[in-house]
């Protein structure tokens, strides 16, 4: 730090520091992070393993997914990795070299955060990947294809936006509010048109099918797009009504070591629910979808608390699609007897 911007002693920041570091909240919000933050990092490795085996979920929407979770895993990796650098300072480094990596020396500490950069960077985009990918589902439902080529794209765009954006803007709280009422209009755009295709005379077994699909994929990603707004908005509310506006020409006073006190509150806060809403995340999505549930107690080995019985499963689904399509064919061709529909034999 330069001198010539420093209206304070060494002393006095140091002292800053010793606050800030030895209120209670900041023990224990530390000693919080050092256990969920694991625990969201291992829940969201097993997500993701569970979401690549869950059938059901179309290609595009798990290649976001993944990412989403892989974004996760990084941004509580690097939550996990800042608590344990803290805790090591102020209870296991000397009190003499305590100030030197807390305030003088900062260049660990920005390593770290910028993991966590890295990690809340593309999940404050996934959830209008995911908007943008629901929307060309709902529109193309009848023909939508199989293949990974949007999501890799709205990945690709992901990773690079990272290049523009290195903390939360207000554009990005904009556009997590657009996504919100994407998927709402979405949501309401399926209702509709399962209500028109259950009550048209000629309905088409397949369309209703993609459409079913497309509805409960739409409903899935609800609590998904829920947590990452909440990620989003809270800390833009914090950027906007609680952080102090400084530059490089800002001279370290008194009244600036108070104003840093106060705002070390809000981000510890925010670390400390990050890995809360994922935890939280998982629970929901796992209560939510069958198929999930499922799978994730498969990929766990919770299944040996919790038996899960997979050939029943396998076989109930397989009679089901079985009698569907044999239902689908008398359905289809009840349909054509009453049209009447008769091949032209040509004479000779």
């Amino acid at each position: 730090m330069d001198k010539k911007y420093m209206n304070c002693t060494r002393c006095e920041l140091c002292a800053t520091a010793d606050v800030i570091y030895g209120t209670p909240f900041m023990e224990y919000s530390i000693l919080l992070r050092l256990l969920t933050a694991p625990l969201a990092t291992m829940g969201m490795g097993l997500l993701s393993a569970t979401i690549v085996k869950t059938k059901g979920i179309h290609i595009n929407t798990k290649v976001i997914l993944f990412v989403l979770c892989i974004s996760a895993i990084t941004c509580n990796t690097g939550i996990t990795i800042d608590c344990l650098y803290k805790f090591f300072i102020s209870n296991v480094m000397p009190d003499y070299m305590q100030c030197d990596f807390q305030v003088f020396n900062p260049q660990y500490g920005l390593v770290i955060r910028h993991i966590e950069m890295l990690g809340s960077m593309c999940l404050s985009t996934s959830s209008i990947a995911l908007a943008v990918e629901r929307t060309v589902a709902t529109i193309f439902y009848r023909n939508y294809p199989s293949k990974p080529t949007l999501g890799s794209i709205l990945v690709v765009v992901q990773i690079h936006d990272y290049k523009f954006y290195h903390f939360i803007t207000t554009w990005q709280a904009l556009l997590n509010v657009l996504a919100i009422s994407v998927f709402i209009i979405l949501w309401i755009i399926n209702y509709y048109r399962m209500k028109i295709i259950e009550n048209s005379h000629l309905q088409v077994v397949l369309a209703r099918y993609n459409l079913h699909e497309n509805m409960s994929t739409t409903c899935l990603m609800a609590p998904i797009i829920v947590v990452l707004c909440l990620m989003v908005f809270s800390a833009e509310l914090i950027i906007l009504l609680f952080t102090p506006q400084y530059d490089e020409d800002t001279v370290v006073t008194h009244k600036v070591l108070d104003e840093v006190i106060e705002y070390s509150f809000y981000p510890e806060l925010q670390l400390t629910l990050i890995p809360i809403f994922f935890i939280a995340l998982i629970l929901v999505l796992i209560t939510q979808s069958k198929k999930l549930r499922e799978n994730f107690l498969l990929v766990s080995n919770l299944s040996i608390c919790f038996p899960v019985k997979v050939h029943t499963t396998d076989s109930r689904s397989s009679s089901e699609s079985s009698s569907s399509e044999g239902s689908s064919s008398i359905h289809w061709n009840s349909k054509m007897d009453g049209l009447s529909i008769t091949p032209q034999v040509p004479k000779f």
